[in-house]
Parts: C-alpha cells; sequence; structure tokens
C-alpha cells in the first residue's frame, strides 16, 4: 500500500514538471515580439532625440533600460531549450537583439549628434519590423 501510494505522489508530482525543459512556440514568440517592441521604443527616442524633444539624462537612463532588457531577452533566447526546427529563427532574432541593444547604446553614448540618433531611428525601426516577422512566423 505505501508504495502505490508513493507512487501516486511521485506522478502527481512530476506529471506538471513533464513539460519543463522546452520552451514552448508561444514563449519564443512573445519574447521576440518584446525583442520588436524594444526595437520599436528605442525607434521612438531616437527620433525625439534627432528632433531635439528629450533630454540627453532620459536617452542615457532610459536608453540603459531598454538595452539591458533587449540583451536579457536574447539571453532566454539563447538559454532556453526549444524545438531545433526554431533554432535558425531564434538565432536571426538574438542577432536582432545585439544591434538593437547596440544603437541604442550608440545613441546613449552619443546624445548630441543628431546624425547618430537618425541612424538609429531607420535601423531600429527596421530591426523591429524583422523582428514582428519573425514572431509571425512562430
Amino acid at each position: 500500500m505505501r508504495r502505490a501510494i508513493a507512487l501516486a505522489v511521485a506522478a502527481a508530482i512530476a506529471w506538471p514538471l513533464a513539460g519543463c525543459g522546452r520552451e514552448t512556440n508561444h514563449d519564443v514568440r512573445v519574447s521576440i515580439e518584446q525583442i520588436a517592441s524594444i526595437g520599436s521604443e528605442g525607434s521612438l527616442m531616437a527620433d525625439d532625440l534627432a528632433r531635439g524633444r528629450t533630454k540627453t539624462t532620459y536617452v542615457r537612463v532610459h536608453g540603459e533600460e531598454l538595452s539591458s532588457q533587449a540583451e536579457h531577452e536574447a539571453e532566454k533566447l539563447n538559454d532556453a531549450p526549444v524545438d531545433p526546427a526554431l533554432h535558425a529563427r531564434i538565432d536571426k532574432a538574438i542577432g536582432l537583439s545585439s544591434e538593437i541593444s547596440g544603437a541604442i547604446d550608440d545613441m546613449r553614448v552619443s546624445p548630441d549628434d543628431p546624425q547618430v540618433a537618425r541612424q538609429a531611428q531607420q535601423d531600429l525601426k527596421k530591426w523591429a519590423d524583422e523582428a514582428r516577422q519573425i514572431a509571425g512566423s512562430i
């Protein structure tokens, strides 16, 4: 009887954990959508910076937050055990995340350079669109 109870308890504990270890397509899509969102927000910030409608302090502080979020999403995607069929799309999303983070960091370093901001705005918008397309394909 004890053995049957022990097996039942073990099965009850193990069953919810059976899906652990693999990210679902939904989880991957959400992370990639987050990367797209960060790129879009960075693009808006770059546009404001290029037009002289924001302060250096804001760009540096909020830019650091956005850059860190992009890196965090890339780390999550890199570390997550996923279906091998998603690897190419995840690798592309990680690359986009790195580009997005780098463009935001470029603005943080040179917040008084409108040319850097204009280029960042164009690049960030393009990369955000690419990330959205990847997310939509999952």
